[in-house]
């Protein structure tokens, strides 16, 4: 029953983060999360704290506006104290430039009791940062 419990509330975060409320997001990230966004990519990232959780969200969202993050699978093991939940999502946009970007992702999360302490993203890094570049080639062609 607990694995359904946090398998229903995990997708009811991810429509929220989808509809462009990332602060969902960080509301149950503990004051000490440890995230990693791995790779070589303007968006990549290591850091530990809720704040720097947020800013990194809100400049994802900045470089990608209208961004679609759509869980694809749920996979929740472990107990309150130290919950394991892998997630795979479907990533979509349309860049700057017109262009559509595709992409999948997995999202390992540790939860301690309801709370986000770690957050680890593997994401196509490639397909990434390519992106990463029609967007940036898009905003420079634009001013």
């Amino acid at each position: 029953m607990y694995h359904a419990i946090v398998r229903a509330r995990v997708r009811s975060l991810w429509r929220r983060i989808d509809a462009g409320d990332h602060l969902a997001a960080v509301a149950t990230a503990a004051p000490d999360l440890r995230f990693r966004f791995a790779g070589d990519t303007p968006v990549s990232a290591s850091f530990t704290g809720r704040d720097a959780f947020e800013q990194w969200f809100r400049a994802f969202y900045e470089r990608f506006p209208g961004i679609r993050l759509t869980p694809r699978e749920v996979i929740v093991r472990g107990w309150p104290w130290r919950t394991t939940v892998v997630v795979r999502l479907d990533v979509a946009a349309t860049l700057a430039d017109g262009t559509p970007y595709r992409n999948e992702a997995v999202q390992w999360l540790t939860l301690r009791w309801g709370r986000m302490v770690a957050d680890e993203v593997l994401e196509d890094t490639k397909a990434l940062d390519e992106a990463c570049r029609r967007q940036a080639a898009a905003v420079a062609a634009d001013r």
